[in-house]
């Protein structure tokens, strides 16, 4: 017999693909848009950096940066 996923769970494995996919502030961006309840968004960053150290979110930060400033400059070379 199969098991039916919990409400919780589909909301969890969504939310990992939609991250993979379009990255933090995508995907955060995404759902500002389609949502109309109000968002508590100190639980959302609980939810968003819980495997992730203090250097984790700044190198990703660090990251996110330099990829928006190389978009600016629009670099031939790789960024």
């Amino acid at each position: 017999m199969t098991r039916i996923a919990s409400d919780m769970e589909i909301r969890q494995k969504g939310l990992k693909i939609l991250f993979k996919s379009l990255g933090e502030v995508d995907a955060i961006r995404f759902l500002s848009q389609i949502t109309s309840e109000k968002r508590n968004y100190l639980k959302l960053q609980d939810k968003l950096f819980e495997d992730m150290s203090v250097e984790d979110i700044y190198r990703k930060a660090k990251e996110y940066s330099g990829k928006k400033q190389c978009m600016k400059m629009q670099r031939k070379t790789k960024c």
